[in-house]
């Protein structure tokens, strides 16, 4: 029997099943999708320098209504992109504590580089290799990321109310830097799959790259702040115990003269 399928139906199937090779739409919807969201960068880090006016709480709800607005509306909306950079901005007013926090413990702002370059790293070399690698190799990845997020997040409640160990908090922060790296993977394969089936979703295929770099970010800052307070306590002992020794040795000194009159 002579096969059935469309022409084009055919040739699609063929590509996504055999081909590994990203076409030229894809490859430009994919450079399109990092501009976007090097400029979403640009909108958190400044939103990261400004004051919370309303101590949080409405910037919050801004946050996840532009998000969900980015979400559920449809993709040739052109309301998405404001609410894109609605949800970029206030994301990044979020951070602006966490930026404190760095800039009081140093700074010259070195921790605070490192912090950024740290995650920009890992999430380039994570979304390269996802885009070089086999298509649908990693896509599993996702469910095993999201696996690991979902028993993080009853450890992260039972911690708060129950445990309040400093150890299993710290166990969350590298765990769940390694869950979002998974979704990294998992997205940028995801992104891949789509644009290859004709869903050119900028917008959303941006803030789901977004998500995961802010999300990496927030872990290895929170990981660097507490390497650099650590330090600096052990730093702090080693010199109150140097100065113990010091009032000593003064007073051993002070007594043995005292001793000979």
């Amino acid at each position: 029997m002579p096969d059935q399928t469309p022409p084009g139906k055919q040739s699609y199937q063929g590509e996504s099943s055999s081909s590994n090779q990203i076409s030229r739409p894809v490859q430009r919807h994919l450079v399109h999708v990092y501009l976007v969201l090097a400029a979403m960068l640009g909108l958190a880090a400044y939103g990261s320098t400004t004051q919370q006016p309303f101590n949080g709480l409405v910037e919050t709800g801004l946050t996840f209504g532009s998000a969900m607005g980015v979400i559920s509306l449809p993709h040739d909306n052109m309301i998405r992109w404001p609410l894109l950079g609605t949800y970029s901005l206030f994301s990044g007013m979020s951070l602006s504590f966490l930026v404190r926090q760095f800039l009081y413990m140093d700074p010259s702002g070195t921790l605070l580089f490192g912090a950024l370059s740290a995650a920009m790293f890992v999430f380039l070399g994570l979304s390269a290799s996802a885009t070089l690698a086999n298509r649908r190799s990693m896509i599993y990845v996702g469910g095993i990321a999201g696996s690991l997020l979902g028993l993080l997040a009853w450890t992260g409640v039972a911690n708060l109310f129950f445990f309040g160990s400093s150890s299993l908090f710290s166990a969350e922060l590298y765990l769940g830097l390694i869950a979002f790296s998974g979704f990294v993977i998992y997205d940028t394969q995801m992104i891949v799959e789509r644009a290859s089936a004709g869903i050119m979703d900028i917008p959303g295929h941006a803030m789901d790259l977004f998500m995961d770099l802010f999300s990496l970010f927030v872990r290895i800052a929170i990981i660097f702040l507490e390497r650099e307070s650590n330090n600096n306590r052990r730093g702090r002992r080693r010199r109150d115990d140097d100065d113990d020794d010091h009032y000593n040795r003064r007073w051993r000194t002070s007594s043995s003269r005292r001793s000979r009159f």
